[in-house]
């Protein structure tokens, strides 16, 4: 249909119901933070653009050893290419998958793409970000044991950690340091926020035998091109965060969270599922399929209220898996491996005691003979951001296949000065 603006007489009446008398006084109440704002007079687009670019120039792209659950892998170019198309860009919710059969598409092959590397049976159509995915795991959990305690392990992020404790308030759910029958899920990391690849076995047999779900946490989805999936080791949902594959680290965002579960809880899974399907000719296409549980229809008995899902930044993750292969994957984790294995057996030479007592991916923790403070001061004098400090004279170091022999010759180099 065509857009109808509002008219005057329309407005009027309007305010009239809710007993002012312009738009001025709907607003009045709100205060603004930052007072009379400083601005430059108008410029022309040409004065604009040569205006914006002097200030960029004035950026520094340092080098990056910071990790964290963010991670600085190589975007190929092909991924800026394909996801600029305005079928894609602009894109919106596919409901009608006679008109939508590309971006359905996209998004049934990102999930084929997650329960590969996860070894699960389903995933959505993707999550907000990995912290949100986890506490969206945990009400799953929750929800289908009809339990109220978690058990999160100690090798969590602890910006995701603070998501859950949010969620908690809300959803009356209690952090547990005990796992029992009260148990809906055991949480773990892998690898861990240290880096620590850990056994995680035990602690699953543990939960299976107090009858709770095990939850395993993903926030560097390449480490799982050569590292076990957590399906052999008996997860039942796996999330976590996409950013590493192919998405740029931007100031924070935006970030790509995914869920993967067994069989048996497909229908408890959030947000979106596109399924394959054929019409009444025979000819295969997709869809949104098991709408029935979405909160949109469900309402209040919905077990989730998530609506929507990362449509653009799982399509630039699919487009990366698709350039990149198995083999190339398997490249990107062997490298990022190196690189960082590389890194802390430079710094152990120059005085830096190791932390990590069990194998690592990329990311390590070292304690230092200085202050932390004063080591991430010096390389950022050089450009460099030399990782997490998690005070103490510890620092989380993180490496990736974008680390050069250079980059790590002048980190150990400066901190050694």
């Amino acid at each position: 249909m065509d857009y109808v603006p509002i008219t005057s007489k329309d407005q009027k009446e309007m305010l009239a119901k809710i007993g002012i008398n312009s738009i001025d006084d709907l607003v009045g109440d709100v205060k603004p933070r930052c007072g009379k704002l400083n601005l430059p007079p108008p410029m022309s687009e040409m004065e604009l653009v040569q205006h914006v670019t002097a200030l960029s120039e004035k950026n520094k792209i340092p080098r990056y050893f910071v990790g964290g659950g963010s991670y600085n892998h190589y975007s190929p170019a092909v991924i800026d290419h394909m996801i600029l198309r305005g079928e894609f860009l602009t894109a919106y919710t596919p409901y009608q998958p006679e008109v939508s059969q590309g971006s359905l598409q996209a998004i049934y092959e990102f999930q084929s793409y997650i329960c590969l590397l996860t070894g699960m049976d389903v995933a959505n159509a993707s999550l907000y970000d990995g912290a949100s995915a986890l506490a969206e795991a945990m009400l799953l959990s929750s929800s289908h044991l009809r339990r109220n305690r978690v058990f999160v392990s100690k090798g969590l992020n602890p910006r995701y950690l603070q998501v859950l404790k949010t969620y908690c308030e809300g959803a009356e759910i209690e952090i547990s340091d005990k796992i029992d029958e009260k148990t809906a899920c055991v949480i773990a990391q892998y690898p861990d926020f240290f880096g620590n690849i850990e056994d995680l076995q035990t602690l699953a047999d543990e939960a299976k035998k107090a009858g709770a779900l095990f939850v395993t946490c993903i926030t560097e989805l390449t480490s799982l091109a050569i590292l076990k999936p957590p399906a052999n080791f008996g997860s039942d949902i796996v999330v976590g965060e996409g950013q590493s594959l192919g998405i740029p680290i931007s100031y924070g965002g935006p970030y790509l969270g995914f869920i993967a579960v067994k069989q048996d809880l497909l229908k408890k899974l959030p947000g979106r599922i596109v399924g394959l399907t054929t019409d009444d000719k025979g000819n295969e296409g997709f869809v949104l399929t098991f709408r029935a549980r979405e909160q949109d229809i469900r309402r209040g008995r919905a077990t989730s209220n998530i609506t929507t899902n990362q449509a653009l930044l799982a399509l630039s993750a699919t487009i990366y898996l698709a350039a990149m292969g198995k083999d190339g994957l398997i490249n990107v984790a062997k490298a990022s491996y190196k690189q960082a294995h590389i890194l802390h057996e430079k710094l152990k030479e120059v005085g830096f005691e190791s932390l990590n007592d069990k194998p690592f991916y990329n990311e390590f923790v070292v304690k230092a003979t200085k202050p932390s403070e004063e080591i991430l001061s010096s390389l950022l004098k050089k450009n460099i951001l030399g990782g997490i400090n998690l005070g103490e004279n510890k620092l989380l170091v993180c490496c990736t296949e974008n680390n050069s022999a250079q980059d790590i010759e002048d980190y150990v180099s400066t901190v050694n000065d």
